[in-house]
């Protein structure tokens, strides 16, 4: 039996279309006003991004974690630290696993202002990425 083979770029488009799909639908999100999940997407973006930079910097497959901070470890592309820092503090919007209390806690102190300015400044980590990828 032959073993199938890693094909790179279409990896790399997998992550890639995924990520723009989640930040589109973030977006869309945040304007009905369903802040939470609208951070929670936000993330998913990012993650998605990062697998895309991960597999184009290791030509392997990016490990399966949710950890934006450990993705963004996995590559050389001279993060700077406040981005690892807000990198690490996107990580706490992936509300999948979360406890039911826990999550109740975070969808009544994610308001307008603040799901609006963590989406706004994780659209701008999502393009610095994005121009990373590219380089």
């Amino acid at each position: 039996m032959m073993k199938a083979t890693f094909d790179v770029t279409r990896t790399i488009k997998y992550w890639l279309d995924g990520a723009a799909y989640d930040l589109e639908t973030g977006r869309g999100l945040l304007q009905a006003k369903r802040f939470p999940y609208a951070l929670f997407f936000g993330h998913l973006a990012l993650e998605k991004l990062l697998k895309a930079l991960v597999v184009k910097s290791t030509q392997a497959h990016a490990p399966y974690t949710h950890s934006l901070v450990l993705l963004a470890s996995k590559i050389d592309i001279g993060i700077p630290e406040p981005f690892v820092d807000r990198l690490a503090e996107c990580t706490k919007f992936h509300i999948e696993a979360r406890y039911p209390d826990e999550k109740k806690d975070f969808y009544e102190a994610t308001t307008e202002e603040f799901a609006v300015k963590q989406f706004e400044d994780m659209e701008n980590l999502y393009q610095w990425l994005a121009r990373k990828l590219d380089a």
